[in-house]
């Protein structure tokens, strides 16, 4: 996904700040121009903010031909003054694997492991030549942590460890959840400050390393660009479009209960089947199996349904969202598996502040956690278990309803704008600023 139309630095300004601008290095594996993550705006808009709360921002990151899904109009929002290291990589999986199966030990930490030493060397180049004050990573990938947690060991410097979501909270079994949970604890007691992006995630810290101090761990949510969402169509008033934008699949992304109270509204007469359009936008190669196809045919929503398994630009999504009628997060498992239910109750998806900003009724299919916090506090949006067919169905046809008599427009609440990014870099600059005080 990519951002709207850019609004680059001012040269002259960049020319007469860069000797008052302190260096901070950011490792971080989801950059533009890869468009396989919403992650990747967080960091980038970190970087770009930052430069008018005095840091510049040095990113180690890997080289682009390793995104599955690429958008060089990212790319061209990254600031002159800021810096990319791009630096080699391979995807274990794709080098190792047989008939699609590859040893799961060259997945540890993850499959892009091949980078941290490429990254340790430039990084430390960077902290000789003084060029860095600071060490700033962001999760997911944990080899990003790692790179970080090596530099901080080899050089002294202050590390914020970014958590955009739960690495080992949310529990989990086995082997591989040991390695994760001994990898985590490493990076929570190598940092100085780590960032989670919920309240609720901050707290699962809190209850899971009771010794550190509460001040170890702060809370910088996830949000939006406000320049992103200026000359954005109104919604369409010919269909009534559901739209869910992101990947999809049979854990905690599942679409089938939607679908499932979409045709049985449809059946019962109580949405107009010529109204109606769905769209699964962005649904990854999920979108293209089979049991979709058969699902969305068994419903008999197959000729009001487009399925684009491709990602989009951002400002494209963006644009087919505004016009929604109601828009959809998927964040829990059909089954509620108790694994996937613990991750999904300490997060809040990108896309939801996203949402808030727009304006448009929103559905969330979740349990309790941290979504619903989040609606509570802000009294936008509507939130309901996926398991709950009959409170889908009514928030379906309430949202139809509004669509209808054009009462379907949200003022955002005045608290929607504490999510504005340039605000919340200033939170990060903030604690960077107490990491790494002046000296007069």
């Amino acid at each position: 996904m990519i951002a709207s139309a850019q609004v680059l630095p001012d040269p002259s300004r960049a020319a007469s700040t860069a000797t008052q601008l302190r260096g901070l290095l950011m490792v971080a594996f989801h950059f533009p121009p890869d468009n396989s993550s919403t992650g990747v705006l967080r960091s980038l808009k970190f970087a770009r903010h930052l430069l008018d709360l005095g840091w510049r921002t040095h990113v180690l990151t890997v080289d682009p031909a390793l995104y599955p899904q690429r958008d060089p109009a990212l790319e061209t929002q990254i600031p002159p003054e800021v810096s990319v290291d791009r630096l080699p990589c391979h995807d274990a999986k794709q080098r190792w694997s047989i008939a699609g199966r590859y040893p799961a030990a060259v997945g540890v930490p993850d499959r892009f492991g091949s980078w941290r030493r490429p990254a340790v060397r430039a990084g430390l180049s960077l902290v000789r030549r003084g060029a860095v004050q600071a060490i700033y990573s962001t999760y997911p990938v944990p080899s990003a942590h790692l790179i970080a947690l090596r530099l901080k060991r080899r050089s002294g410097l202050p590390w914020i460890a970014d958590f955009r979501d739960p690495w080992a909270g949310g529990g989990g079994r086995g082997w591989r959840y040991r390695i994760d949970a001994w990898l985590e604890h490493r990076v929570v007691h190598g940092a100085d400050t780590v960032i989670a992006n919920t309240d609720a995630a901050r707290e699962d810290f809190l209850a899971r390393y009771p010794r550190l101090p509460a001040a170890h761990f702060v809370t910088l949510p996830n949000g939006y660009d406000e320049s992103d969402f200026s000359d954005l169509p109104t919604p369409d008033r010919e269909y009534f479009q559901i739209i869910y934008p992101g990947s999809i699949n049979r854990s905690n992304r599942d679409p089938t209960p939607l679908l499932r109270a979409l045709g049985a509204l449809l059946r019962a007469g109580r949405l107009p089947r010529g109204q109606i359009r769905i769209t699964l936008l962005g649904s990854g190669p999920t979108g293209a199996q089979p049991w979709l196809r058969e699902l969305l045919d068994a419903e008999g929503l197959g000729d009001i349904t487009r399925v684009v398994t491709e990602r989009v630009p951002y400002r494209d999504s963006l644009q087919r969202l505004a016009g929604a009628g109601l828009l959809v997060v998927l964040n829990e498992a059909a089954g509620e598996p108790s694994e996937h239910l613990a991750y999904a109750r300490l997060m809040v998806p990108a896309k939801v502040y996203e949402y808030l900003r727009l304006g448009r009724p929103f559905l969330v299919l979740c349990g309790d956690g941290a979504i619903p916090q989040l609606l509570a506090q802000v009294g936008q949006g509507s939130a309901c278990a996926a398991s709950d067919m009959q409170r889908i169905c009514a928030h379906v046809e309430q949202a139809f309803a509004a669509w209808q008599t054009g009462a379907d427009q949200v003022v955002p609440a005045k608290m929607v704008a504490d999510f504005e990014r340039q605000r919340l870099s200033i939170g990060l600059a903030t604690e960077l600023n107490r990491l790494c005080p002046v000296r007069q």
